[in-house]
C-alpha cells in the first residue's frame, strides 16, 4: 500500500472523515439482541434505526493472536495462513495515504498490527474511578475519556485530511466475564463470578457473558454519541467487528482458541455493526437502509475487512480489491 492515495471525495472537502473502528473482543453474534437473540442484551443499539448489523459474519481465527493480524492484512484467511512473508497492515496503508491514525488499546496489545502508528494503552494505568473501579483493569468506555486530546496530538496536516481511530476492546474476554460489566449493567442474574467456569452452572456462565454484551452495547452506543457530537467538524462513522467468538459450555467446551477446522461455530460467528452519519452516507454513497437489507442475507468474513475500510474511506491503492469490499455494492 505504499501507493495509497486519497480519492476524489477529499478534493475540497468541507469536513474531513472521522472513522472509529471498534475492534471487539470475544463477541458471539448469536448473543446480540439486535441479531435476534431471545434476550435483550443490546437495549441501546436495538432502538436505533440508523445501524446495519450483519448477522452472517465470520472470523479469520478463534483467538486474538490469529484473527487480528489476519483482519488487518490484505491477504484474506487462506493466503494469510500460507504467506511466505509478513506485510504492513491496514493501519500502515491508511497512514501511507496521508490520514491521521491512532490505535487505543484497552487490552493486551495489537499483535503487531499497530507497531508503526501512534498507539496508546488505557489498560496500562487504570486510574479512572468510574471505568477502572478495581484499579486493575478498565471497562471499555475509558477509551472515550480524553480521546479528543489524543487526536489533537496527531499531526495537524494529516488530521485535516481525515482521522481513523481504532478502539481495541477488553469486551467479553473470559473467563472473568463478571468483571466486564458495571453493577448497573447486570441484567441477568445470578452470574458466575469465578474464573473456574466449570464450577458454575451453565446459566450462571451465560448470564455473566450476556451482561458483558450489555456493557459492550452501552460502549458502542456511547461511541456513536461521541461521534454525533463531533458532526459539525467531521463526517463520522463507526464500524464494530469482533475478533472471534466464544464457547460457553456447549458440549463441555469453554472459552476459545480451538483449531479453526474443528472449532464450533460459536467461536467463529461474530457481530459486525456499521453506523454511518448522514454526512458519511452522502460522502461514501452508502445508504444505511440499503446496507441493512443487504446484510440480512449476505455472508461476510474478516477477509472483507481490510478492503471494506479502504472503500469506505475512498483510499485508492493496488492492494484494494473491490470484490472484497462489502460496502461497494
Amino acid at each position: 500500500g505504499r501507493d495509497a492515495r486519497l480519492g476524489a471525495s477529499y478534493a475540497g472537502q468541507a469536513r474531513p472523515p472521522l472513522l472509529v473502528l471498534v475492534l471487539g473482543e470475544t463477541g458471539r453474534s448469536g448473543n446480540f439482541g439486535l441479531n435476534g437473540y431471545a434476550r435483550d442484551t443490546t437495549p441501546e443499539l436495538s432502538v436505533r434505526k440508523d445501524i446495519a448489523s450483519a448477522t452472517d459474519a465470520w472470523s479469520c481465527g478463534t483467538s486474538t493472536a490469529a484473527s487480528v493480524p489476519c483482519m488487518y492484512a490484505h491477504l484474506g484467511k487462506d493466503a494469510y495462513e500460507k504467506r511466505s512473508a509478513d506485510y504492513e497492515t491496514l493501519m500502515d496503508v491508511l497512514q501511507h495515504a496521508g490520514l491521521a491514525v491512532l490505535w487505543v488499546d484497552n487490552q493486551s496489545g495489537c499483535k503487531g498490527v499497530c507497531d508503526r502508528v501512534p498507539t496508546v494503552s488505557t489498560s496500562a494505568t487504570p486510574t479512572d474511578p468510574t471505568w477502572c473501579a478495581d484499579g486493575k483493569e478498565c471497562l471499555d468506555d475509558v477509551m472515550l475519556q480524553g480521546l479528543d486530546a489524543r487526536i489533537a496530538a496527531l499531526p495537524a496536516e494529516q488530521r485535516a485530511r481525515g482521522v481513523v481511530v481504532v478502539l481495541h476492546q477488553m469486551g467479553s474476554h473470559g473467563p472473568a466475564y463478571a468483571r466486564r460489566s458495571l453493577p448497573s449493567q447486570k441484567k441477568f442474574l445470578p452470574e458466575c463470578t469465578t474464573s473456574a467456569l466449570q464450577e458454575c452452572s451453565r446459566e450462571e456462565v451465560v448470564n455473566a457473558y450476556d451482561n458483558s454484551i450489555v456493557s459492550t452495547d452501552h460502549f458502542l452506543n456511547s461511541t456513536i454519541g461521541w461521534l454525533e457530537a463531533r458532526s459539525a467538524s467531521a463526517e463520522t462513522a463507526m464500524v464494530y467487528v469482533a475478533d472471534h467468538g466464544e464457547s460457553l459450555g456447549e458440549g463441555g467446551i469453554y472459552l476459545h482458541g480451538m483449531p479453526y477446522s474443528i472449532a464450533p461455530d460459536v467461536q467463529k460467528h461474530v457481530p459486525w455493526i456499521t453506523w454511518l452519519s448522514p454526512a458519511m452516507q452522502q460522502r461514501s454513497g452508502i445508504a444505511t437502509a440499503c446496507l441493512q437489507k443487504d446484510l440480512r442475507s449476505r455472508r461476510i468474513t474478516h477477509d472483507n475487512y481490510f478492503h471494506s475500510v479502504l472503500g469506505l474511506l475512498d483510499v485508492q491503492t493496488g492492494a484494494y480489491q473491490p470484490a472484497q469490499d462489502m460496502y461497494a455494492a
